[in-house]
């Protein structure tokens, strides 16, 4: 009975242990009706980013650093966005920050909201 409590304490662990590494290379912003998701994949410095409405993707982009920021303009129905995102590699502390260096949003309205921020840090992989 120890043995069995002291394996499912150790898997329940590890299970929160890698819960918490998976956790920086997912996110989400909502702004009005759209839905902003990235993922950077594991051992990887690419940031994969999507908008959405609702469930519906309807745009897509990568970054890396061969082309750490991109210009958009996309619009669907009476939706609206356009921006620049940038990746920055922050080679000392060997980490990555996706960041919105702005961002103009209108939903269903003519009245635009702006945002500008960091979303995400996250570890650049080692180099072997």
């Amino acid at each position: 009975m120890f043995l069995r409590s002291l394996l499912l304490s150790i898997l329940l662990l590890v299970t929160l242990g890698s819960a918490t590494t998976l956790a920086g290379t997912r996110g989400h912003k909502r702004f009005a009706c759209i839905d902003m998701h990235w993922r950077v994949p594991r051992d990887s410095d690419t940031v994969h980013v999507e908008f959405f409405l609702g469930t519906e993707p309807f745009a897509r982009m990568t970054l890396s650093p061969e082309q750490d920021f991109r210009q958009f303009n996309y619009s669907i129905d009476a939706i609206f966005a356009e921006g620049r995102i940038r990746l920055r590699i922050d080679q000392q502390r060997n980490r990555g920050i996706l960041n919105l260096d702005s961002l103009r949003y209108r939903c269903y309205s003519p009245a635009e909201r702006i945002f500008s921020g960091e979303l995400t840090t996250f570890d650049l992989p080692s180099k072997n």
